[in-house]
């Protein structure tokens, strides 16, 4: 479904929802090969939460992420989006958990992703929609992660 089609779904408080059924899916098959690969359980936080992802290895918190789900190849473009306000609240709960945070990106092709340490905060631009669907935030100040500095995890599907 394109961004463009989804339903303007508004929380009980008012706050917009930006995630589908379909998104929570998606993030959920990363997740669950993330934590194969990586030896450890990958938790949601709770909804409307800054952070998305935490992971735990023996009842201990590892790492927090962000994860992304794409319906391209990871060469159709140089960069991949990644919103300010997302990297602001990885880096202070990395920071203050002491644990690292993460980009991860499953383009068609591959899971991609990068330490948000790595990430350059200078290449900085305003993007999103090329119009508002459901909020103000649809177009905002988001850095433009270059692919080619990304990780690729070895075997999408195990």
């Amino acid at each position: 479904m394109s961004y463009y089609q989804r339903d303007n779904i508004v929380h009980l408080d008012g706050t917009h929802v930006f995630q589908t059924e379909e998104d929570r899916t998606n993030e959920g098959q990363i997740a669950a090969v993330l934590g194969k690969k990586w030896n450890c359980e990958f938790h949601r936080f709770g909804a409307l939460a800054p952070v998305d992802w935490y992971a735990l290895r023996h009842g201990r918190i590892v790492g927090i992420s962000e994860l992304k789900s794409r319906t391209h190849e990871s060469l159709r473009h140089s960069t991949v989006f990644l919103n300010v306000r997302k990297w602001l609240a990885l880096q202070l709960a990395s920071i203050g958990m002491g644990v690292p945070g993460l980009f991860v990106v499953r383009f068609t092709d591959v899971i991609a992703w990068i330490p948000i340490a790595d990430i350059d905060p200078r290449r900085m631009n305003v993007g999103g929609c090329r119009r508002i669907v459901k909020a103000e935030n649809d177009i905002q100040p988001v850095i433009e992660v270059p692919i080619a500095t990304m990780r690729r995890l070895d075997g999408m599907d195990s």
